[in-house]
């Protein structure tokens, strides 16, 4: 190496960590509700997730308007219940960062579980 030169070993997890914890709550939220028996779509690129409720895919502005805004309005008041902020509309996009960890991801999961089974005994009233 040259002369005032290093290589930080940690600078490249910072930069995938989240990604990767993004993929898992992407695929916790899935399942959470294909056990609960709610349609949901799930959006996510990198550290950044979207669930549509919607069982089409969401695509564009124009397939996004077709989510049930009642639905995730429902799992949002679950998610607040049990300790988990998320963001407040359907339309925002959930940011993962550095800061969050892979307990915090797994807290979020099993909140979801809970408030899809909420959300689905909602839309049966």
């Amino acid at each position: 190496m040259k002369k005032g030169v290093t290589i930080d070993p940690n600078a490249f997890t910072c930069r995938w960590t989240p990604a990767r914890r993004g993929t898992r709550l992407a695929a916790g939220f899935a399942d959470a509700a294909r056990a609960a028996g709610v349609p949901l779509q799930v959006n996510a690129f990198g550290s950044l997730v979207t669930p549509f409720f919607t069982s089409t895919p969401v695509r564009d502005y124009e397939s996004a308007l077709q989510s049930d805004t009642k639905a995730y309005a429902a799992f949002f008041q679950g998610m607040l219940r049990r300790g988990v902020y998320p963001p407040p509309s359907q339309f925002e996009a959930w940011f993962l960062s550095a800061a969050h960890t892979d307990r915090d991801v797994t807290r979020t999961i099993a909140a979801s579980h809970e408030a899809m089974r909420e959300v689905k005994r909602h839309a049966a009233e």
